[in-house]
């Protein structure tokens, strides 16, 4: 067996710290091939792979610096945990309604920062709402809902590599056909997540049409 003598940094632990304070109770957290879920006093561990174990460890080593728990009980060893945890998430409803949250209006998400810099999503159904943290979100709506933004796309790296390769990059820009999103598009904040990708806008559509 490999000892690990890995030891957490100053900075290590304020990140962290700072993740967990800005997570609610009940949200999601995605890390090292396993999903975390924030409770009252720390993470619990609802899924992982076995390449999970050394990283987990770690970041164990770091919630004990900060005075929380890492709880592994009951926790679920899978090969893909982030499809089971989609799985998961697909039985997750509405709490007064009791309606799915897949069922709801994904597409017109409506993304909210917080004055503590957090960032929430709103999904609607009639007249039901339901605020989800971006993980949660993630897990229900997947990738290609999570990586739009104003009904645009974001770029495939062998669609850059493409546009690259052909030497047209500066041309779109300039047609505005892509565009790399910058921190605030259309008079909005952009999710962190989504800043500096490159999207295909409608223009060259529009103009075609």
């Amino acid at each position: 067996m490999i000892e690990d003598s890995w030891e957490p940094t100053a900075e290590d632990i304020e990140w962290t710290k700072d993740h967990y304070e800005r997570m609610q109770v009940g949200d999601t957290w995605g890390i090292a091939d396993a999903v975390l879920v924030k409770e009252e006093d720390g993470f619990r561990i609802t899924k992982a792979t076995p390449s999970s174990i050394l990283p987990l460890e770690r970041i164990g080593k770091v919630c004990l610096e900060i005075g929380i728990t890492l709880n592994a009980d009951g926790v679920e060893v899978v090969d893909d945990p982030m499809q089971a945890a989609q799985d998961t998430a697909k039985q997750w409803v509405h709490e007064e309604s009791g309606i799915p949250l897949v069922d709801f209006d994904l597409e017109n998400a409506e993304w909210r920062e917080l004055e503590n810099g957090e960032w929430r999503v709103l999904v609607k159904h009639e007249d039901d709402e339901q605020e989800l943290a971006p993980m949660d979100f993630h897990l229900i709506a997947g990738d290609e809902l999570f990586f739009s933004m104003d009904g645009m796309n974001v770029l495939e790296r062998g669609e850059i590599i493409e546009i690259a390769d052909s030497g047209t990059m500066m041309k779109e820009l300039e047609d505005a056909s892509v565009v790399i999103m910058p921190s605030n598009w259309n008079g909005r904040a952009v999710p962190p997540h989504l800043r500096g990708l490159i999207f295909r806008t409608n223009e060259r559509g529009d103009e075609e049409e």
